[in-house]
């Protein structure tokens, strides 16, 4: 009976993980002698349970290509899985190198991953369980906040999750620090 009990809290807490894995080719000349250079990035999501409380039924993050210093343009839009479209979005916890929050700062456009580039227009919550509601604004050059989209955002004590509806415009996607 345990073993079943087990299992059924296990399954009902991770519903399931999706990796990726992206390649960036950087060549360099110094003279006269040209060299070739690859990093790769790889990312995951591990899609939680949206039922309960926010600092504990949330789907993780863990998308290096998201941090908001990283050149690039992968072409990604966060308008399908895991920002829920059924219920006006999914609660999100950020991991990993990439960063564990949304950008406080507008990053350039053509960063983390995308042409679009969302950062938070608003202030953290500093008391844990605190939710605040904010604005994630999407640069679109020269202006910093042309598109908008409202989020909320709760402090689990040591860490940040987010309410993230879909993103209204394609190849614009969250940025992290």
């Amino acid at each position: 009976m345990i073993i079943i009990l087990t299992v059924a809290v296990v399954v009902g807490v991770i519903v399931g993980v999706s990796k990726s894995q992206q390649s960036i080719l950087d060549t360099t000349t110094i003279d006269n002698q040209t060299s070739l250079s690859t990093t790769t990035l790889v990312s995951s999501i591990s899609i939680g349970n949206q039922s309960g409380p926010p600092c504990s039924s949330y789907t993780t993050i863990d998308d290096p290509s998201r941090n908001a210093a990283q050149s690039s343009l992968f072409g990604s839009c966060d308008n399908g899985s895991p920002f829920n479209a059924s219920n006006g979005g999914s609660w999100i916890r950020f991991i990993g190198t990439g960063g564990t929050i949304i950008s406080l700062a507008a990053p350039a456009q053509g960063h983390c991953g995308a042409y679009v580039g969302g950062w938070f227009n608003g202030t953290l919550p500093t008391t844990v369980g605190t939710v605040v509601n904010g604005t994630v604004c999407f640069v679109i050059s020269p202006y910093s906040c042309l598109v908008f989209i409202s989020i909320s955002v709760i402090n689990c004590s040591g860490f940040y999750v987010y309410f993230l509806p879909p993103v209204s415009v394609c190849n614009a996607r969250y940025c992290t620090t």
